[in-house]
């Protein structure tokens, strides 16, 4: 998914964490970015900055360091996002091939994925649809999807995910190992379900007038929201 330069880059710039055992390692942040570009909303860099770093965020010995990296952070985002746009963004593990150290790469790209999903948490699954007594089934299986990235990403977590699996006694090891064979198509979902969001929200501008025509894409391309993330 990601070029050899862009985990150079990538890698250096973790390497800028105050506090290393806070921050994302690479794979971790290769599944962040990979949420933020499936996201159907703009996310700032600013609001990245404490999920990759942690708390204690990064020193830089200059600010033209500073910006080079994040540069290099911003411009592999873009590139993310185009093929997204593009329906040439694929889940990035051959699972065919599973061994131990594939599969905790596979748990640690789910956990920067995430903890992307949650900052657009409320677009993903909306406040009004989790008040709903009974979900309609587009619904459900989106939320079956998020709930299949966080039961991989923690593992510990999956008991409190899926009550059944106490009562049925499955072992939480061979539940993972299921959710693992589920992920790619979860996230195939999770990218069909974006897609729609944002063609709706276009349907909708478009029904608002011309004046959204020239406004720009908040995805911060620099381009009119019509002619990139908005684009029929």
């Amino acid at each position: 998914m990601l070029t050899d330069t862009e985990k150079q880059h990538l890698q250096a710039l973790l390497g800028h964490a105050v506090n290393p055992s806070e921050a994302f390692t690479l794979t971790q942040l290769e599944g962040y970015l990979f949420g933020l570009a499936i996201t159907p909303d703009a996310t700032e860099p600013g609001e990245w900055f404490t999920d990759i770093f942690g708390e204690s965020l990064a020193s830089f010995a200059d600010s033209e360091e500073a910006d080079r990296l994040f540069g290099s952070l911003t411009q592999t985002y873009r590139r993310l996002h185009a093929l997204h746009r593009s329906d040439t963004l694929d889940f990035p593990f051959d699972l065919s091939q599973r061994d131990d150290t594939l599969l905790e790469r596979v748990q640690q790209w789910a956990v920067g994925l995430d903890r992307a999903l949650a900052l657009r948490a409320y677009i993903w699954m909306p406040e009004e649809v989790l008040e709903q007594p009974e979900m309609d089934e587009d619904n459900e299986t989106i939320m079956n999807c998020l709930l299949i990235v966080l039961g991989v990403a923690h593992p510990v977590r999956i008991p409190e995910i899926f009550e059944q699996i106490e009562e049925q006694g499955d072992d939480i090891h061979t539940i993972w190992s299921s959710l693992v064979d589920e992920l790619p198509l979860a996230v195939a979902a999770l990218q069909e379900h974006a897609v729609s969001l944002v063609q709706d929200k276009a349907d909708d501008d478009q029904e608002q007038g011309p004046s959204r025509k020239t406004s720009l894409c908040s995805c911060g391309s620099g381009k009119p929201y019509l002619q990139c993330c908005g684009l029929n």
